[in-house]
């Protein structure tokens, strides 16, 4: 299609570097973090990259683990192997807020439950990043996890009357399914540390190989970054109209299952 003066306004395909990032960066910088995850061992495969990276600037990492994790396996066993893998990293003492397993998507009144603790926890604790899944998750505990923090984020903002720059974000990690990131973190410095504490979770690697799968998640996502890096973790950072996105979506689709 051309106008009067013979210049083409044919829709132009977007090129890839408006898709993925082209580079490997650093971890965004912050003093006090949490991080989110929906089960023992989330916190690591999905962001214990960035959780040692931030541990060793000097910031302070806090972990909540939300359910008990007693779908795959004794609670107690991978409540002390998420002990042990925070440990090895240098993050907090995780809390364990016991929902059940599964059962963070179970109904409006855990959702609102749940967003109420990750709200008080990010005040109190006046976290600059909150870690937590995608929505693109296939998991119901970590698509759920994900409603909650986008909730909880702005529910923050509101009660601070603070503008989203201010803070407090959503950093988005991916776990079991792909996200597309804003941002590519370069964690060859610390994947060794990342190696050893997917290590600590003997009763989860049992059922498959779940290292060897983020290590390959981690390798892919130097692909664009070539040379930069050989191992990165790739993040999500919603911004105001995501977060209202991400809850509509989410409450809209409850709506029509309970239909």
């Amino acid at each position: 299609m051309q106008d009067g003066s013979g210049a083409s306004h044919e829709p132009r395909i977007q090129e890839e570097r408006v898709l993925v990032p082209y580079s490997a960066e650093g971890v965004i910088p912050a003093t006090s973090v949490l991080v989110v995850a929906p089960h023992p061992d989330d916190e690591v495969f999905g962001a214990g990259g960035c959780a040692r990276l931030h541990a060793l600037s000097g910031a302070q990492v806090d972990v909540v683990i939300l359910t008990d994790g007693s779908g795959a396996g004794d609670s107690a066993v991978r409540m002390q192997e998420s002990r042990a893998a925070c440990a090895l990293l240098g993050l907090g003492q995780p809390s364990f807020w016991a929902y059940a397993d599964r059962g963070l998507a179970e109904s409006d009144e855990v959702m609102q439950r749940l967003v109420r603790q990750l709200t008080q926890t990010v005040l109190a604790g006046s976290h600059e990043l909150v870690y937590a899944p995608s929505p693109w998750e296939v998991h119901p505990d970590h698509r759920a996890a994900a409603r909650a923090v986008a909730q909880a984020v702005r529910d923050v903002r509101l009660e601070r009357r603070i503008t989203a720059s201010e803070g407090p974000r959503w950093v988005a990690y991916e776990v079991g399914s792909p996200l597309w990131p804003h941002r590519l973190v370069n964690i060859d410095s610390v994947m060794d540390d990342k190696r050893k504490a997917m290590a600590c979770f003997p009763s989860q690697l049992a059922f498959q190989p779940y290292d060897e799968h983020i290590l390959a998640l981690n390798r892919y996502r130097s692909y664009t970054v070539s040379g930069q890096c050989r191992h990165a973790e790739a993040l999500w950072l919603p911004g105001d109209q995501d977060l209202e996105a991400v809850i509509r979506e989410w409450d809209e689709g409850r709506r029509h299952r309970s239909a």
